[in-house]
């Protein structure tokens, strides 16, 4: 009974505030989609990154752990991905800050590979750096006002130093946005360390395609690097 009086004292207040939450639920995906071009993710959708993340998998990387052992020394080291969301008419870029950690002057050079990789400038295309020198690489992509809705392209990145990195780059077009401009710290730092997973045909310090390619016995007066029979 008294239950039954308590929710006559209540009213239709519960029904009106869960239409309440509603709304401003549905306000806030309609402003997101606006924003991004693209649907909110769903709570379901949220639920499988999480696991993923609490897996220590994402994507094509393997699962991580104190025993896991890395990709090979020669393997391209990944910078990350990025999403940028801009509107029509607008430029995204991204900032790659290069550190050469090295004691002797090195080249880095940046390109594109895909089938969008004409749409990407890239500002300057290399860097000479110095020992412990630092500049910058920008890759920029205008958005035309033609570009539709919610149409996403993916880029890939690349940069040749001492190391070989790559970047996976997203561009989303939405209706409302401003110019977009992300900011990625690169050091391309030699590694001197010999780790119990090492393969012995690495070509250290500098396994990328920034470095001079040697010759079999003999000295690479660039890296120090002696390439034995099979190391290139």
């Amino acid at each position: 009974m008294a239950t039954n009086s308590a929710k006559g004292s209540l009213g239709d207040l519960p029904a009106a505030f869960m239409n309440l939450i509603n709304a401003q639920m549905k306000l806030s995906a309609d402003l997101f989609e606006s924003l991004t071009g693209q649907a909110l993710p769903s709570t379901g959708d949220l639920t499988k990154t999480g696991r993923k993340l609490v897996a220590g998998s994402t994507g094509c990387h393997p699962r991580s752990g104190c025993c896991t052992i890395p990709p090979p020394c020669w393997m391209p080291q990944p910078l990350g991905e990025c999403t940028s969301h801009v509107a029509q008419c607008k430029t995204a870029c991204v900032r790659f800050v290069v550190t050469n950690c090295d004691r002797i002057k090195r080249t880095i050079s940046a390109e594109v590979s895909g089938p969008a990789a004409g749409k990407i400038t890239l500002s300057p295309t290399s860097l000479a750096l110095g020992p412990q020198e630092r500049g910058t690489i920008s890759a920029c992509v205008s958005i035309p006002d033609s570009a539709p809705v919610g149409e996403k392209t993916e880029y890939l990145i690349w940069l040749r130093g001492c190391k070989d990195w790559y970047f996976r780059w997203t561009v989303s077009v939405g209706t409302v946005g401003i110019d977009s401009c992300h900011e990625i710290e690169v050091c391309d730092c030699p590694d001197y360390v010999h780790h119990w997973y090492d393969h012995f045909y690495c070509a250290r310090p500098c396994p990328g395609g920034g470095r001079t390619t040697g010759t079999v016995g003999v000295t690479d007066p660039a890296t120090g690097f002696r390439p034995a029979a099979g190391n290139g």
